[in-house]
């Protein structure tokens, strides 16, 4: 929990109060259960778009619904042909996605990236970059993720910096917005 007590440094106050039973439909339909910091970040801010970049939705928002993205997204992953990916990046020859141990979508860019965990022990995340076409992986939980990401480290592959100075910027989604309004600021932090 270190990076998530990081993480709402850098973004703030959580916007949002937490959905009682808002996970148990997704969950159960997908036969996974999300890292706990990844559903507390929804809870406490989506549906939102961070520094114009970052897609988040959310299981009990009817527009921007977290459950039928992630199995469009699942959809559209497993109908590509991985053959160029070499048998190194993963156990198998290619990527698996959905349960029980295969990737799942958590967040996607306006940048050609979206970003996966895999179910299991240790945290592990991979990035897939539709301009690489590859897939990188970072031993780590969905908070420290985010966290690096945000700081401007290379959390998106080799030299993929996103950095933008300044506070974070939060979007909520069309229809989304809440007590903040549609446009809101993080704490101001000195970079």
């Amino acid at each position: 929990m270190e990076y998530w007590a990081k993480l709402v440094e850098l973004l703030g106050p959580p916007s949002h109060s937490t959905r009682p039973g808002a996970w148990d439909a997704l969950e159960s339909d997908l036969g996974i259960c999300f890292p706990a910091d990844y559903k507390e970040f929804i809870d406490s801010y989506a549906p939102v778009r961070l520094n114009s970049h970052l897609h988040f939705t959310h299981p009990s928002h009817l527009e921007w619904d977290l459950k039928k993205w992630v199995f469009v997204t699942l959809e559209a992953y497993r109908g590509l042909d991985w053959v160029d990916l070499t048998p190194s990046e993963f156990e198998s020859a290619a990527p698996r996605f959905g349960a029980p141990d295969g990737l799942v979508p958590l967040v996607e860019s306006d940048r050609g990236e979206c970003v996966f965990f895999q179910p299991g022990e240790a945290p592990r995340m991979y990035v897939y970059v539709g301009s690489d076409d590859d897939f990188y992986r970072y031993d780590m939980t969905f908070s420290e993720w985010l966290y690096r990401y945000l700081r401007g480290e290379d959390m998106t592959g080799p030299n993929s910096s996103a950095f933008i100075p300044g506070p974070v910027r939060f979007d909520a989604l069309p229809g989304a917005e809440g007590s903040r309004g549609a446009l809101w600021f993080g704490p101001h932090r000195s970079e």
